[in-house]
């Protein structure tokens, strides 16, 4: 697949590999300049497109839908984070979501795309030892809320009542 840039091709390759970086940056506006108005129509648009029941046999497409590999970009760039073993920043990848989309739209379709590496990193506990945290590449991110955005809505409903785990707005 040809790319357009250089800084594109490594964005890309991002997407098999992932090194470090991060930072207090400021929480990007993927939506355009006109922020206010175009962000929430895209709100409004994505909340439209999540009350239509799922077709399972449609998933993939539901989950590489433009709309939704967008929403899920604009919660990991709101999330922050640091970079993962790529060491592409959440801005970088923010930057140059135009490009990235429908690449990694094709290549999650296509069963082509491949998650990167974790990056660890120790964590001290206020008792002593040490805790290990694992950082995926923003990609990596990136794909995991795009699938979440589609599966929870499905899944959440069945899970029995007393289920807290990792569930939204439900603590241990």
């Amino acid at each position: 697949m040809k790319m357009r840039t250089m800084k594109s091709e490594q964005l890309f390759m991002a997407f098999a590999d992932s090194p470090q970086g991060g930072g207090d940056e400021e929480i990007p506006d993927l939506m355009g300049s006109a922020s206010s108005r175009l962000h929430k129509a895209k709100d409004k648009e994505f909340q439209d497109f999540m009350a239509v029941p799922a077709d399972v046999s449609q998933l993939m497409e539901r989950i590489t839908s433009e709309l939704n590999l967008q929403v899920a970009l604009t919660k990991v760039v709101q999330n922050k984070g640091a970079p993962g073993v790529d060491g592409l920043s959440v801005k970088e990848v923010e930057q140059d979501h135009a490009t990235l989309v429908p690449q990694l739209r094709r290549e999650l379709l296509a069963g082509h795309y491949r998650p990167g590496d974790v990056r660890r990193v120790w964590l001290p506990k206020p008792g002593g030892g040490q805790r290990g945290l694992g950082i995926p590449n923003v990609i990596d991110r990136w794909v995991q809320q795009a699938i979440l955005q589609v599966l929870e809505p499905i899944f959440d409903p069945t899970f029995h009542d007393s289920s807290h785990g990792f569930r939204r707005g439900r603590g241990a």
